[in-house]
This record gives structure tokens, sequence and C-alpha cells, in this order.
């Protein structure tokens, strides 16, 4: 189905295929991209949307596959809300400035996390049980609604250009690779992997960048006085 079936070439046994190259590429050049802070990091994600909507169909993973969805619509609000901010939230370039949680706002995403996650898992099993016939039995159901609530969280925070994005990405990122390894998404697995990777770099970078948006910020009011 697609060109998930138009395999290029395997390594070590584990295919290839036409969509996970593109998905792999999209991927890595979407998030590299966003590590650095750059706005055209989205227009990568909404070709990796697509594509990974048809991978996770073909592998039955439905709570990852309405997840592309979900990263088309934040895909496509971050690059005009970081292009376009209010004028108090301009930074370098008059593009939109880092921010950060503070640890009440920390504490509601994690519930957020952990009570919608639940509640997505218990209906995604819920409507292959009354449907069978049209939708195969889900494939690790809880897990794959956890990291479904903690990616749209995550990427939702990525749109509002808050740092604290990429903490959540790191704990996504490594029980993905897992979960992609076991059902023999080989190359996924280790694309998430090297998401890994750079989500840790992204934090000693954003850090950096917040910290140094700071002192310009209280450089620009002091020759404002």
């Amino acid at each position: 189905m697609f060109a998930q079936d138009v395999v290029l070439f395997s390594i070590w046994g584990h295919p290839m295929s036409l969509l996970e190259l593109i998905g792999l590429i999209s991927g890595l050049v979407a998030v590299y991209l966003a590590s650095k802070a750059l706005s055209v990091n989205f227009l990568f994600g909404l070709l990796n949307n697509v594509v990974y909507f048809v991978i996770f169909y073909q592998a039955g993973l439905y709570s990852a596959m309405l997840l592309q969805t979900v990263y088309f619509v934040f895909s496509l609000y971050g690059y005009f809300h970081w292009r376009h901010p209010a004028p108090e939230q301009q930074g370098k370039n008059r593009e939109l400035r880092i921010r950060r949680l503070n640890k009440s706002q920390w504490a509601l995403v994690i519930v957020i996390i952990l009570v919608l996650g639940g509640l997505w898992s218990e209906g995604v099993i819920y409507l292959q049980s009354r449907f069978p016939s049209y939708i195969d039995p889900p494939a690790f159901p809880r897990l794959d609604a956890v990291l479904t609530v903690a990616s749209v969280t995550g990427q939702f925070l990525l749109s509002r250009k808050v740092k604290d994005n990429w903490i959540i990405w790191i704990v996504v990122d490594i029980l993905s690779t897992a979960l992609y390894a076991y059902m023999g998404l080989f190359f996924t697995a280790l694309l998430f992997a090297v998401f890994t990777l750079i989500a840790i770099r992204a934090v000693l970078d954003w850090n950096k960048q917040y910290k140094q948006q700071d002192e310009n910020l209280q450089e620009s009011n002091i020759e404002a006085k």
C-alpha cells in the first residue's frame, strides 16, 4: 500500500521502504532545525506528518497515526506564530522569544499527560472492540496513548517556543525508540534514537539562547530609560 511497500534496500535484515526513508530524512531535518530555534523546521515537519500518518496506519499504531494530524495543525500554527509574534513577544530577527514553564505549569502538564493518556487509551480500546472488522487490535494501546498525549504537549510547547518542550521530547523519544524497535520499525527506532541526542543538545542550546535574550532584553530596557 502506497510507497511503504516499495523497499529500497535492507540493512541487517531490516527493509527500508521509500516512505520510511522520506520520513527519516524529513524528521531529522525538522528536529535539527527546531533544535536551532529556526522557524523553517515546521515546513519539514509538515511533510514528516503526512508520511508518518501512512506508516503508523499500516503498523496499527492508531494513536500515533492520529497524532500526525495534530502535529500538522501545530506545525502550521508554530510557523506563523514564530514568524509573526505580538510586538512585546519579539526577540532576535523579530521572531518569537523563547519562554519557559514555572513549577505550577509543569505540574499541570504532568497531570494532563497522565489523565488524558489514560482516557485516550480506553477510547482506542473501546473503538476497536466496537468496530473489530474495520480496526485491527491496537499495539500497546496504553503506552501508545501516553506517548501520544505527551507528544501533543511537547509539540504544542514547541509551537509556543517554550524551551521545556525538549525535556518532554527526551522522555518521549527514549520510550518511542524502544517501542518502534520492538514493533520491527528498525529505521524509525533509529530515527528516534537520533532525536533523543538532538533533544539533549537542544536543551543546552535553547537554555543558552534563553539566557542571552534575557541579557539583551535587560540591555534594551536600560537603553530605553
